[in-house]
């Protein structure tokens, strides 16, 4: 029988890709539809010019607020709700597992 640290550790491995998945698939088709919902910068944005826009941290988390508001249904994308629904339930379950991880880790250490 697997034990739980490790069946938590295979859950996170196989959701993680799915839920980046989503973003970036979600993240093209609203800078397809609707660049203004995504095209934000910081001030240290000036950083992470050279990169792909995702990667900038104002940006991923403009497509991540996007998914859990009411605005995705504004998209006329079929595929938006799909991704929307990808990211609304692998981000807190994926949290949630991280937590217990990091606290498992933290009482069994000595």
């Amino acid at each position: 029988m697997l034990s739980l640290p490790l069946l938590s550790g295979l859950v996170m491995v196989f959701s993680a890709p799915i839920y980046l998945h989503a973003v970036v698939k979600l993240h093209a088709i609203v800078a397809a539809e609707r660049p203004e919902w995504v095209d934000r910068r910081g001030s240290l944005s000036v950083f992470y010019t050279g990169l792909p826009r995702l990667s900038d941290p104002n940006v991923s988390f403009a497509v991540i607020s996007l998914a859990f508001s009411s605005r995705w249904r504004e998209l006329k994308s079929r595929s938006a709700a799909k991704y929307v629904g990808r990211i609304r339930v692998l981000l807190p379950m994926n949290l949630a597992i991280f937590s217990g991880i990091v606290v498992a880790a933290a009482v069994i250490a000595p």
